[in-house]
């Protein structure tokens, strides 16, 4: 199995910080193991839908953002927020991910260095989405991936791209460049296993947050 070197957390219930996985327990319901390994996104919405399609060949479904007037709690376009928690709101999650909520948005773990990385989690018993940002040089690893399918996304950015397993399509993830920063977007339908059935409908919610991101941070 393929190890993607270049992610600090695991894919799934691993890269869910210690405080969301503490506030899960609280609400009495366990998740189950996480479905994947470490490697380098939504469920139908109202609005115009944005449809993905892997290098692999097979088609995603297609969902659409949140619309104007729901991401308004997230800012315009600008300074980058300290707490990027503030970003979204549980019911944009809901309404992107497409599972029910209510989601909790929790900040990444520090690393070894004791420093914290800029993100957020916001999880649910069932599902979660993520934004983190990663070290620029990320970007030209990744691409450079033999085990990797990537697709760019110029409708996120000029540096936007989706990535997945080559021949699988499995274990989506979007990264993305706004304001010189390289950042990383996930989202888990089930923590169920088996979820990889979940990767293509995990790739247009990633596509979708993605952009909202990218306007919000300043791409």
């Amino acid at each position: 199995m393929h190890t993607n070197p270049l992610l600090r957390y695991g894919r799934r219930l691993a890269w869910l910080p210690a405080a969301a996985l503490a506030a899960a327990a609280l609400t009495g319901c366990s998740s189950s193991a996480p479905k994947r390994d470490t490697a380098a996104a939504p469920a139908p919405t109202t609005t115009a839908a944005t449809t993905t399609t892997a290098t692999t060949g097979t088609p995603t479904a297609s969902t659409s953002a949140p619309t104007a007037a729901s991401t308004s709690a997230a800012g315009s376009a600008g300074k980058r927020p300290d707490d990027a928690c503030t970003l979204l709101t549980s019911p944009q999650v809901v309404q992107t991910v497409g599972t029910s909520g209510p989601f909790t948005g929790t900040h990444p773990d520090p690393g070894s260095d004791g420093t914290r990385p800029w993100g957020c989690t916001w999880g649910s018993r069932e599902s979660y989405a993520s934004i983190q940002e990663m070290p620029m040089a990320n970007l030209a690893r990744v691409t450079a991936d033999p085990e990797l399918s990537v697709t760019p996304l110029p409708v996120v950015g000029q540096e936007a791209v989706l990535t997945t397993r080559k021949g699988t399509g499995a274990r989506p993830f979007v990264y993305f460049v706004a304001d010189g920063r390289l950042y990383l977007v996930e989202v888990t339908k089930s923590r169920a296993p088996g979820d990889e059935v979940n990767a293509p409908l995990e790739g247009v919610a990633e596509t979708a947050l993605a952009g909202i991101f990218a306007k919000r941070l300043g791409a």
